[in-house]
Formats: C-alpha cells, sequence, structure tokens
C-alpha cells in the first residue's frame, strides 16, 4: 500500500508537474437580480485576500415574506478560445435535495467546501434569512486540484443562474483564469 501511494507521487509530478503550482485565480465577477421584486444584489464585488488570491464576495438581500424551499441551480462552464464557447458542463440541480446529498453531484461538490466555509446559506432547506452573504470566498487547495483535473489551462467563465419556485431569480458571471 505503500508503494502505491509513492508511486501515485511519483506519477503526479512526473506527468502533471504543472498541477504543483497551479492556481485558479478569478478575475471578474458580475451579479444581476432577475426579478428585482424577489431579490436584489447589495454588493457583488472581488477583493485581493493576499498575493496571487482574490476572493468572492456578496450580499443579497430577499425580499419574499415566505420561506423559500424550492431553488434551483444551473451552471455553465464556457472557456474562452476566441469567444467564450460552452466546455463540457450545463447541469441544473435542486439545491434543496442536493444540500441534504452534496456528495450525489460531483461537479457542484467541487465547489461545495469552499462555498460552504464562506456563506451564511450553508444549511437545508427551508432559508429562511432574509440577507444571505458570501465573503471572502476562494477555492480551497482541493477544488483547485479537482478543477484542474478536467479544465486545461485559459481564461473560464462560470455562469450561475439560480432560481426559487420554478422562476430564474439571479444570474452570476464569475471569470477566472487557470494557471
Amino acid at each position: 500500500m505503500k508503494y502505491l501511494a509513492i508511486i501515485n507521487l511519483v506519477l503526479t509530478v512526473v506527468l502533471y508537474p504543472g498541477l504543483q503550482g497551479a492556481h485558479f485565480r478569478f478575475t471578474n465577477f458580475q451579479c444581476s437580480s432577475m426579478d428585482t421584486q424577489f431579490v436584489e444584489v447589495k454588493k457583488c464585488f472581488l477583493k485581493m485576500v493576499r498575493r496571487n488570491v482574490v476572493g468572492m464576495n456578496l450580499h443579497l438581500a430577499i425580499k419574499y415574506d415566505q420561506p423559500i424551499n424550492k431553488v434551483q441551480i444551473n451552471l455553465i462552464i464556457f472557456r474562452k478560445s476566441n469567444v467564450y464557447r460552452q466546455f463540457l458542463v450545463n447541469h441544473t440541480i435542486d439545491f434543496c435535495y442536493y444540500m441534504r446529498r452534496p456528495e450525489k453531484y460531483p461537479i457542484f461538490f467541487m465547489f461545495h467546501e469552499s462555498l460552504m466555509d464562506a456563506t451564511n446559506a450553508n444549511h437545508t432547506c427551508p432559508y429562511t434569512e432574509k440577507d444571505i452573504y458570501v465573503r471572502q470566498m476562494t477555492f480551497n487547495d482541493r477544488t483547485v486540484r479537482d478543477l484542474l483535473s478536467f479544465l486545461p489551462e485559459g481564461e473560464y467563465k462560470l455562469v450561475v443562474f439560480v432560481g426559487a419556485f420554478g422562476v430564474w431569480r439571479l444570474q452570476f458571471n464569475i471569470y477566472g483564469r487557470s494557471d
């Protein structure tokens, strides 16, 4: 068993030398409310956390009076060549089900730990909070390793749509670069 771990380490260093110092850095972040009667975007910005590490910050004000128990998330990943083109992923999930069993959705689970450490929306439905925060979200080492296992170097755009009760309410465009 010990030899298997050593062989794995050697193969990783020899075959994927770029992964050792690899990172994903946010370059731009745009938020828009598609239904201002339901939710308002108060803050949406990137802030430098430390050298070469940028954190994502977000504050949403929910205007809906009842608890929210039906949430959908759609993730689309684009890669830039001359223009942004869809790259591998366009997937929609029921977020309430996902929060009960996050490991069943591997693409979303890659971002799970990084996001849940930075937000107050880190529980299952219903959501009764009137303010949702994401503070200084960065991708941890595990997320970067998982991302870079299938994303080659380049510029990327992650488009995230958030819906409630079957209607799309928010759109986030997250731009980044993997090196």
